[in-house]
């Protein structure tokens, strides 16, 4: 059963009420997200959740960054592999997706992952390139970027092309 506004509201007051610093910045940075979706600026809440900013780069590589946040890491103070990999699955998706033919999608069928150091700092970079494509299937290559510039994980994916209607 979803909640109502209400009761909604009451459960925030009281989280907000007894929260700490920590989980006042982790939720304004969900709300902050929260709204880019409203406002059209991301493509889904799993874009408002990283707050993905979505480029290319040049003709052949495009470009996800992403801001990081304390809601965003693990019990190590660093960034969950779980946002990297979702990291990258968004950036050779999207470009996936970016190149498909009018009226059609891409899906995600196989993904490797290699985290090579830790996420840290203020933003992550993914960077990702056409491998090969197909009538059916696109395979991508990923790399993911610390704000030094060092690779921080690397991967492969591969996209199935579907129709959309």
């Amino acid at each position: 059963m979803i909640m109502s506004k209400n009761e909604l509201q009451e459960r925030y007051a009281a989280f907000i009420e007894n929260a700490t610093e920590e989980e006042q910045n982790v939720m304004e940075e969900m709300i902050r997200g929260w709204e880019g979706k409203r406002e059209g600026q991301y493509y889904s809440f799993v874009g408002s959740w990283l707050q993905t900013n979505r480029n290319w780069k040049d003709d052949e590589t495009y470009e996800v960054t992403i801001p990081l946040h304390k809601g965003l890491e693990n019990p190590l103070s660093m960034v969950h592999g779980g946002v990297t990999a979702t990291l990258l699955d968004s950036t050779m998706g999207g470009l996936a997706n970016e190149i498909t033919p009018e009226g059609k999608g891409s899906v995600t069928l196989e993904m490797k992952i290699n985290y090579i150091k830790p996420g840290k700092g203020e933003t992550l970079r993914c960077e990702s390139k056409v491998i090969s494509k197909s009538k059916s299937m696109i395979v991508t290559e990923g790399k993911v970027y610390n704000d030094d510039n060092q690779v921080i994980a690397f991967g492969s994916g591969t996209f199935y092309i579907i129709n959309l209607k």
